[in-house]
């Protein structure tokens, strides 16, 4: 069965725009796309994390690590060929961290980073 990586949209996911108003966190304003690509975080200038990027958005990403890091730490993503992207930690649950970027990519930026992952077909 042909198989290719690259970014996909998670279409059960419903984004919706932050609301300023509204009292809770922030939501997401872009679609996520599922990805599987190795990449390392970065805690405080720290040593750079082995991590699995799980998936992806313009402003920001979830990935699989076996740390345990509060709401509101600063990371860095970092991934072969790509723009260092640095934010904070949004949550942390079983092994998985979701966080958004202080600065997103530029769209064409973004563009380059879901091509770089599309692999070639393998078969299994």
């Amino acid at each position: 069965m042909a198989a290719s990586m690259s970014c996909r949209p998670e279409p059960e996911r419903i984004m919706v725009e932050n609301n300023p108003n509204s009292g809770s966190a922030p939501r997401r304003i872009d679609p996520r796309y599922a990805i599987d690509l190795a990449a390392r975080l970065v805690v405080v200038e720290g040593k750079p994390e082995p991590v699995r990027l799980i998936n992806l958005s313009r402003h920001g990403f979830r990935v699989a690590v076996p740390l345990v890091l509060p709401a509101g730490q600063p990371v860095r993503l970092e991934v072969d060929g790509w723009p260092r992207l640095v934010g904070r930690v949004v949550w942390c649950d079983g092994g998985r961290i979701g966080c958004m970027v202080d600065v997103p990519p530029s769209e064409a930026v973004y563009a380059m980073m879901c091509a770089s992952t599309q692999g070639p077909e393998t078969t299994d």
